[in-house]
């Protein structure tokens, strides 16, 4: 299955949004995304004991915050879905 990773958050050469992003199997959710987006950059914190982890201000599937959702995190994709990660980022400049 393949979906569309959207952020406010941009690291040259490493995680550069839009991206796709192949899932094996049909029985996916958000907790499975934020774990393979871990994954595949440790330094970022998407998901931490089966939470939102400490980097990730909000999390939106097909523009609705996964808040909405009773499921949660829990709350299943499906083909073509993009979900876009909000990171929380500090200013450069200290202020």
């Amino acid at each position: 299955m393949k979906i569309t990773i959207d952020s406010n958050l941009r690291i040259r050469n490493s995680f550069e949004p839009p991206l796709q992003l192949e899932l094996e199997g049909s029985e996916q959710g958000l907790q499975d995304v934020l774990q393979k987006l871990n994954d595949m950059h440790p330094p970022l914190k998407f998901i931490e004991q089966g939470e939102m982890g400490d980097d990730l201000h909000h999390l939106y599937l097909n523009g609705e915050s996964h808040f909405s959702f009773s499921e949660g995190l829990k709350k299943k994709i499906k083909e073509g879905d993009t979900i876009r990660v909000e990171a929380y980022l500090e200013p450069l400049d200290g202020h």
